[in-house]
């Protein structure tokens, strides 16, 4: 019955509540064409500024990475022990593209949403601030004795470039959200 009047274009009749919406092809292609592509372009964000901050302070592209890898990985506690070698760099650039491809995928999907709901706008708010939280308590767990000096400005500075490059391209892919953003602000109701 239900396909019969999507067939015929007539929009007008909801379906009761035992039906529930289910996304097209077109709409899932686009969530994980956004998550791919968000969470690569934070991946990418965070390599080039990390880079660029360790050769402006005369270390190697790699050292972040070899540092934070030599700590979840190797149990390096002692930040002049560190060598830069590719096991420790490789094994957390894996768990760097894993996690933000993750995180590409469920902002996507909240951002596909709060364009249709508004409510969920809500939810992208959360999550950021969840993951913001997240990432920094888990750099107190793992890392405290490694990030002195200006580590942590660098961190917050770097991780708030990804996630803007991530929602700008977002913002990109949805436009009809960020016309909503404009005429229904956060807290409005439709």
């Amino acid at each position: 019955m239900w396909g019969s009047i999507a067939a015929r274009g007539d929009e007008t009749r909801t379906p009761g509540p035992i039906a529930r919406e289910v996304p097209t092809r077109s709409e899932t292609k686009l969530v994980l064409n956004g998550g791919l592509f968000a969470g690569l372009l934070g991946y990418g964000t965070v390599v080039v500024l990390f880079a660029l901050i360790n050769v402006l302070a005369g270390q190697s592209p790699f050292y972040t990475p070899a540092m934070f890898g030599g700590v979840l990985f190797y149990g390096l506690s002692d930040p002049s022990a560190l060598e830069i070698t590719p096991g420790p760099v490789l094994a957390y650039n894996m768990v760097h593209v894993l996690a933000f491809l993750a995180l590409g995928f469920v902002a996507s999907w909240l951002v596909a949403k709060a364009e249709r709901y508004p409510v969920f706008r809500y939810a992208v708010l959360f999550v950021l601030i969840f993951v913001g939280a997240h990432i920094y308590a888990a750099l107190l767990l793992f890392g405290q004795s490694l990030l002195t000096g200006g580590a942590w400005w660098q961190i917050g500075v770097v991780s708030l470039a990804a996630a803007v490059v991530m929602g700008w391209y977002l913002l990109r892919l949805h436009p009809a959200l960020r016309e909503g953003l404009t005429t229904l602000p956060l807290g409005d109701e439709e």
